[in-house]
């Protein structure tokens, strides 16, 4: 994998970070819109967990991508 292309997917998911709440209430409203309410409500029951979840695995992730594209980047 080229070593930018990891360094921008690293860079778009710690951009993402801040828009996790927002993400996760769309997802919400999708999951209304498919009628799945016993989800939507389940998940908007313990929506403060979820987005720091869904922001501990963005920091992973980029975290990851950062290590291996500095690994490319030496070897």
């Amino acid at each position: 994998m080229p070593t930018l292309l990891l360094f921008a997917l690293a860079i778009l998911s710690l951009a993402l970070i801040p828009f996790a709440p927002q993400l996760l209430r769309l997802r919400l409203r999708f999951l209304r819109w498919i009628h799945w309410d016993w989800a939507a409500n389940l998940l908007e029951k313990s929506l403060d967990r979820w987005v720091m979840l869904f922001r501990i695995v963005l920091i992973v992730i980029a975290a990851g991508l950062l290590y291996f594209g500095w690994e490319s980047l030496r070897g």
